[in-house]
């Protein structure tokens, strides 16, 4: 007999609202590490070398913010598919049931 497919709905809730929190997490330290960057001010400074670590440090700390905002908004995603993919799974059954009037 071949392997059986199941699904447990509640394991399937629990792990959209974990990745729903990490999400939120997430975005409240990206938050905070925005904050604290703004704080500094300019720290490279307005001389030559400070110019030439600025040309590097400045497009890396954009690259990150990016990528860390993208894992904020592919986190909620996940979340969000884990909830759709329940109602779609507990929905299923009474969807394919054949009425008669």
């Amino acid at each position: 007999m071949p392997d059986q497919f199941s699904v447990d709905p509640e394991s399937l809730l629990r792990a959209s609202a974990r990745f729903s929190l990490a999400s939120v997490e997430l975005d409240a330290a990206l938050a905070r590490l925005r904050q604290s960057l703004s704080a500094l001010g300019d720290v490279c400074g307005d001389d030559e070398q400070g110019h030439t670590f600025g040309a590097a440090y400045k497009p890396n700390v954009a690259k990150l913010d990016k990528a860390i905002g993208n894992l904020v908004q592919g986190l909620g995603g996940i979340g969000d598919a884990f909830d759709v993919m329940t109602m779609n799974y507990l929905g299923g059954d009474s969807a394919s049931q054949v009425r008669t009037k």
